[in-house]
Protein backbone atom coordinates (compact mmCIF):
# COMPACT_ATOMS: atom_id res chain seq x y z
CA UNK A 1 0.00 0.00 0.00
CA UNK A 2 2.77 1.99 0.61
CA UNK A 3 4.48 1.64 -2.67
CA UNK A 4 1.36 2.20 -4.54
CA UNK A 5 1.07 6.03 -2.82
CA UNK A 6 4.45 6.17 -3.58
CA UNK A 7 4.10 5.44 -7.17
CA UNK A 8 1.19 7.92 -7.25
CA UNK A 9 2.82 10.76 -6.03
CA UNK A 10 5.62 10.45 -8.56
CA UNK A 11 2.73 10.26 -11.30
CA UNK A 12 1.49 13.19 -10.21
CA UNK A 13 4.94 15.47 -10.29
CA UNK A 14 5.64 13.94 -13.76
CA UNK A 15 2.51 15.31 -14.82
CA UNK A 16 3.14 18.85 -13.72
CA UNK A 17 6.55 18.94 -14.63
CA UNK A 18 5.45 18.27 -18.64
CA UNK A 19 2.20 20.42 -18.34
CA UNK A 20 4.32 23.46 -17.42
CA UNK A 21 7.55 22.78 -20.26
CA UNK A 22 4.66 22.78 -22.69
CA UNK A 23 3.45 25.81 -21.39
CA UNK A 24 6.95 27.59 -22.04
CA UNK A 25 7.52 26.34 -24.81
CA UNK A 26 4.92 27.20 -27.99
CA UNK A 27 4.48 24.98 -30.82
CA UNK A 28 6.53 25.51 -33.63
CA UNK A 29 9.60 25.18 -31.09
CA UNK A 30 10.64 28.81 -30.24
CA UNK A 31 10.80 29.69 -26.52
CA UNK A 32 9.43 32.38 -24.69
CA UNK A 33 12.58 34.74 -24.93
CA UNK A 34 12.76 34.49 -28.41
CA UNK A 35 8.56 35.39 -29.03
CA UNK A 36 9.19 38.41 -26.99
CA UNK A 37 12.16 39.73 -28.88
CA UNK A 38 10.41 39.22 -32.04
CA UNK A 39 7.64 41.21 -30.60
CA UNK A 40 10.46 44.02 -30.13
CA UNK A 41 10.23 46.46 -33.24
CA UNK A 42 10.17 49.61 -31.45
CA UNK A 43 13.98 50.78 -33.07
CA UNK A 44 13.01 48.54 -36.13
CA UNK A 45 11.71 50.06 -39.63
CA UNK A 46 8.91 48.08 -40.81
CA UNK A 47 10.46 45.89 -44.35
CA UNK A 48 10.01 47.56 -47.00
CA UNK A 49 10.09 51.43 -45.66
CA UNK A 50 13.19 53.73 -46.57
CA UNK A 51 13.96 56.32 -43.53
CA UNK A 52 16.09 58.34 -46.62
CA UNK A 53 14.23 61.61 -47.96
CA UNK A 54 14.15 62.61 -51.71
CA UNK A 55 13.62 66.18 -53.00
CA UNK A 56 12.72 67.03 -56.65
CA UNK A 57 13.58 70.76 -57.21
CA UNK A 58 12.97 72.74 -60.69
CA UNK A 59 14.51 76.20 -60.06
CA UNK A 60 12.98 77.55 -63.76
CA UNK A 61 10.15 76.48 -65.21
CA UNK A 62 12.41 77.69 -68.73
CA UNK A 63 16.11 76.64 -68.15
CA UNK A 64 18.01 78.72 -70.46
CA UNK A 65 21.67 77.02 -70.37
CA UNK A 66 23.08 76.07 -73.95
CA UNK A 67 20.22 77.83 -75.80
CA UNK A 68 20.01 80.21 -79.17
CA UNK A 69 17.64 82.50 -78.70
CA UNK A 70 16.82 84.71 -82.11
CA UNK A 71 14.61 87.81 -82.09
CA UNK A 72 13.47 90.58 -84.73
CA UNK A 73 11.72 93.96 -82.78
CA UNK A 74 10.62 97.52 -83.17
CA UNK A 75 12.13 100.65 -81.37
CA UNK A 76 10.96 104.02 -81.03
CA UNK A 77 13.31 106.99 -79.92
CA UNK A 78 12.17 108.84 -76.63
CA UNK A 79 15.04 111.19 -76.20
CA UNK A 80 16.29 112.10 -79.56
CA UNK A 81 16.17 115.24 -81.21
CA UNK A 82 13.47 117.48 -81.90
CA UNK A 83 13.81 117.99 -85.41
CA UNK A 84 13.50 114.31 -86.14
CA UNK A 85 10.95 111.12 -85.07
CA UNK A 86 13.22 108.11 -85.29
CA UNK A 87 11.84 104.03 -85.19
CA UNK A 88 13.79 101.14 -85.77
CA UNK A 89 13.46 98.07 -87.26
CA UNK A 90 15.79 95.12 -84.86
CA UNK A 91 16.80 91.72 -85.34
CA UNK A 92 19.50 89.92 -82.84
CA UNK A 93 20.90 86.47 -81.59
CA UNK A 94 21.78 86.24 -78.21
CA UNK A 95 23.38 82.79 -76.74
CA UNK A 96 22.64 82.01 -73.13
CA UNK A 97 25.99 80.22 -71.26
CA UNK A 98 24.12 80.02 -68.14
CA UNK A 99 20.46 80.62 -66.69
CA UNK A 100 22.35 84.15 -65.49
CA UNK A 101 24.51 85.41 -68.62
CA UNK A 102 24.42 85.46 -71.97
CA UNK A 103 25.87 87.47 -75.19
CA UNK A 104 23.79 88.67 -77.80
CA UNK A 105 24.59 90.90 -81.51
CA UNK A 106 21.84 92.93 -82.77
CA UNK A 107 21.50 95.51 -86.06
CA UNK A 108 18.89 97.50 -85.70
CA UNK A 109 17.37 99.87 -89.41
CA UNK A 110 16.49 103.29 -88.43
CA UNK A 111 14.07 105.61 -90.42
CA UNK A 112 13.82 109.40 -89.48
CA UNK A 113 11.04 111.92 -90.55
CA UNK A 114 10.99 115.54 -89.82
CA UNK A 115 8.59 116.74 -86.63
CA UNK A 116 6.29 118.70 -87.04
CA UNK A 117 8.98 121.82 -85.45
CA UNK A 118 10.97 120.97 -88.39
CA UNK A 119 7.49 121.16 -90.95
CA UNK A 120 7.07 125.20 -89.38
CA UNK A 121 10.98 125.25 -89.45
CA UNK A 122 11.09 124.90 -93.06
CA UNK A 123 7.73 126.74 -93.61
CA UNK A 124 8.71 129.91 -91.86
CA UNK A 125 12.74 130.67 -92.71
CA UNK A 126 12.65 127.98 -95.60
CA UNK A 127 15.26 125.95 -94.13
CA UNK A 128 15.68 122.29 -93.66
CA UNK A 129 16.82 121.62 -90.10
CA UNK A 130 20.66 120.49 -90.73
CA UNK A 131 20.78 117.72 -87.58
CA UNK A 132 22.32 114.16 -88.01
CA UNK A 133 20.72 111.09 -88.06
CA UNK A 134 21.35 107.79 -87.86
CA UNK A 135 21.07 105.35 -90.17
CA UNK A 136 21.97 101.81 -88.85
CA UNK A 137 23.17 100.91 -85.33
CA UNK A 138 24.52 97.92 -84.11
CA UNK A 139 25.62 96.20 -80.76
CA UNK A 140 27.75 93.48 -78.67
CA UNK A 141 25.94 93.02 -75.47
CA UNK A 142 26.67 91.16 -72.61
CA UNK A 143 23.38 90.56 -70.39
CA UNK A 144 23.03 89.47 -66.78
CA UNK A 145 19.42 88.53 -65.71
CA UNK A 146 19.11 90.43 -62.09
CA UNK A 147 15.98 88.71 -60.43
CA UNK A 148 13.39 85.63 -61.68
CA UNK A 149 10.29 85.76 -60.62
CA UNK A 150 6.53 84.80 -62.15
CA UNK A 151 3.33 86.29 -62.45
CA UNK A 152 -0.50 85.65 -63.05
CA UNK A 153 -3.58 86.76 -65.09
CA UNK A 154 -5.54 84.47 -64.36
CA UNK A 155 -6.28 81.85 -61.82
CA UNK A 156 -4.96 78.86 -64.41
CA UNK A 157 -2.04 81.06 -66.48
CA UNK A 158 1.39 81.41 -65.20
CA UNK A 159 3.91 83.53 -66.61
CA UNK A 160 7.67 83.69 -65.67
CA UNK A 161 10.01 86.54 -66.37
CA UNK A 162 13.94 87.49 -65.55
CA UNK A 163 14.56 91.58 -64.89
CA UNK A 164 17.92 91.86 -67.32
CA UNK A 165 20.48 94.19 -67.53
CA UNK A 166 22.72 94.80 -70.58
CA UNK A 167 26.23 96.78 -71.37
CA UNK A 168 28.56 96.53 -74.08
CA UNK A 169 29.79 98.67 -77.16
CA UNK A 170 27.89 99.79 -79.91
CA UNK A 171 28.29 100.93 -83.61
CA UNK A 172 26.27 103.95 -85.52
CA UNK A 173 26.51 104.76 -89.07
CA UNK A 174 25.16 108.09 -89.46
CA UNK A 175 24.27 110.53 -92.55
CA UNK A 176 27.44 111.70 -91.85
CA UNK A 177 29.86 108.60 -91.22
CA UNK A 178 29.96 106.38 -88.41
CA UNK A 179 30.83 106.38 -84.87
CA UNK A 180 31.10 104.15 -81.50
CA UNK A 181 28.87 103.92 -78.65
CA UNK A 182 28.73 103.00 -75.50
CA UNK A 183 25.11 101.02 -75.06
CA UNK A 184 23.23 99.65 -72.12
CA UNK A 185 19.82 98.05 -72.06
CA UNK A 186 17.07 97.65 -68.98
CA UNK A 187 14.19 95.35 -69.55
CA UNK A 188 11.91 92.37 -69.01
CA UNK A 189 12.45 89.01 -70.71
CA UNK A 190 9.12 87.53 -70.28
CA UNK A 191 9.43 83.73 -71.47
CA UNK A 192 6.27 82.29 -73.59
CA UNK A 193 6.20 78.73 -73.03
CA UNK A 194 9.09 76.64 -73.94
CA UNK A 195 10.00 77.99 -76.99
CA UNK A 196 9.90 82.19 -77.10
CA UNK A 197 10.75 85.57 -75.46
CA UNK A 198 8.90 88.64 -75.50
CA UNK A 199 11.43 91.06 -74.26
CA UNK A 200 10.89 94.67 -73.90
CA UNK A 201 12.81 97.42 -72.12
CA UNK A 202 14.72 100.71 -72.58
CA UNK A 203 18.17 100.22 -74.99
CA UNK A 204 20.14 103.90 -74.57
CA UNK A 205 22.79 104.70 -77.17
CA UNK A 206 25.37 106.66 -75.91
CA UNK A 207 27.33 108.84 -78.90
CA UNK A 208 29.02 112.22 -79.60
CA UNK A 209 27.13 113.42 -82.59
CA UNK A 210 28.91 115.59 -84.66
CA UNK A 211 27.74 119.48 -85.66
CA UNK A 212 29.33 121.49 -88.28
CA UNK A 213 31.66 123.49 -85.79
CA UNK A 214 31.75 120.78 -82.62
CA UNK A 215 30.29 117.78 -81.20
CA UNK A 216 27.72 117.02 -78.86
CA UNK A 217 27.08 114.05 -76.64
CA UNK A 218 23.60 112.41 -76.42
CA UNK A 219 21.65 109.76 -74.83
CA UNK A 220 19.69 107.90 -77.52
CA UNK A 221 17.27 106.19 -75.44
CA UNK A 222 14.87 103.77 -77.27
CA UNK A 223 11.84 102.01 -75.74
CA UNK A 224 11.59 98.56 -77.81
CA UNK A 225 9.78 95.40 -78.08
CA UNK A 226 11.55 92.15 -78.99
CA UNK A 227 9.82 88.53 -80.00
CA UNK A 228 12.27 85.61 -79.73
CA UNK A 229 12.20 81.68 -80.42
CA UNK A 230 14.46 79.69 -78.57
CA UNK A 231 16.67 76.58 -79.46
Amino acid sequence: MRLNFILLVALVLSLSTLTAKAAEEPADGASLEDQLKALDVSNQAPSGISKEKFYSVQDRYLPLKHKHEFSVGLGNNLTGNSFLSTNQAEIGYRFHFSNRWDVGVSEAFVSNKFTESANQLQNTTGFIPDVPYARNRADLLATYNVFYGKFRLSSEKVYYFDQYVSVGPGLIQLNTGSVGAAVADLGLALWLGQWGSARLGLKDYYYNEPYRTTTQGSHNIHAHLDIGYLL
